[in-house]
């Protein structure tokens, strides 16, 4: 089977004659790589097709605050996330969000940041074969502003945070395995000389599950149990964290990992059961800020792993993830 992505990917932050241009280098490309080309009714959000699954759909629309990705499904499965549920509507499915010079880029009231989505490139793929997994994979350079800045034509001079996103969906049926690889470059941008990065303890890579799913939660802390009995939240530094789901037909496990190489190591992973199952990986920003100054450059990668089996072994999963780990960030 082999990955395709929407056309919708052609016009993100982009002018309307630039984007038909880029789209329809895409399509070549994507007809040189044996890939098909479907379209979409959304024309801020792409979408990835593993033969007729809908695998992963990452929104980006310019009236949100955030772009995010909004589905994820193991093969053969169903998408787990949940978007903007009406308890917390910020809770955008799998998102990254934090506190800069105390402006909220997590919650999104009167008030909240902007990450503006400038540019997006054309996604590149590859196909599986020869025992290669297939890969999807799309970049986007987003100005993180102020609320009142975000629609001035130009904002690479009050941007607090230039980041530059990256994307890369990996599917390896031999493995049965699903793979997103999230990675952002960040730099302080024009706006000041110095950006102090803060928030609470769950803001950070967060991930929102489906209604039906959070009584079926089991959270993993590296193989152990965190302690979520009578309404606790737990915050542990661990390798990676999972959370499997029994769902009757549409068992799953997705595991979170960060890589040794972000400041502060290993995660600090918010992990809560009640009143709904939650899972993000943070650097502890709650207990203590980080602080950037104008030149400074830093990075956050994080891998995402589902698998279509509810009680994935613990120690395949920290074989896997000590291998990606000990690769270059």
């Amino acid at each position: 089977m082999k990955p395709r992505f929407s056309s919708a990917w052609a016009s993100g932050g982009l002018g309307g004659s630039l984007a038909l241009v880029l789209g329809l280098a895409w399509a070549a490309a994507a007809a040189a790589a044996g890939l098909s080309l479907s379209t979409s009714e959304e024309p801020t959000a792409g979408t990835v097709l593993w033969g007729q699954q809908k695998l992963f759909v990452y929104a980006f629309a310019p009236q949100k605050f955030k772009p995010y990705v909004k589905e994820l499904a193991p093969l053969d499965g169903e998408n787990i996330l949940r978007d903007a549920p009406y308890d917390h509507l910020h809770h955008h499915a799998l998102m990254y969000g934090i506190r800069v010079n105390g402006i909220n880029f997590w919650e999104e009231v009167a008030g909240s940041g902007v990450q503006k989505v400038i540019r997006t490139w054309r996604p590149v793929f590859s196909e599986a074969g020869f025992g290669r997994p297939a890969q999807a994979q799309c970049e986007q350079l987003l100005h993180w502003v102020a609320p009142a800045e975000a629609f001035l034509p130009d904002t690479a001079p009050v941007a607090l945070l230039v980041e530059h996103r990256t994307l890369l969906l990996t599917v390896n049926p031999a493995q049965h395995e699903v793979a997103l690889q999230w990675k952002s470059k960040f730099h302080v941008g024009g706006k000041t000389n110095t950006v102090t990065l803060s928030g609470a303890s769950y803001h950070g890579l967060g991930l929102r599950f489906r209604q039906d799913l959070d009584a079926l939660a089991v959270h993993s802390l590296a193989g152990a149990p965190p302690d979520l009995a009578s309404n606790r939240q737990d915050v542990s530094r661990a390798p990676w964290a999972a959370v499997s789901f029994d769902a009757p037909g549409h068992p799953v496990t997705i595991a979170l990992a960060g890589h040794p190489a972000n400041q502060r190591g290993d995660a600090a992973f918010f992990s809560m059961l009640t009143p709904f199952a939650y899972l993000s990986a943070t650097q502890g920003l709650d207990k203590e800020p980080l602080i950037y100054h104008q030149g400074d450059q830093f990075e956050l990668n994080y891998l995402v792993l589902l698998y279509p089996e509810a009680r994935y072994p613990s120690a395949a999963l920290r074989e896997r993830v000590e291998a990606w780990r000990q690769t270059k960030p």
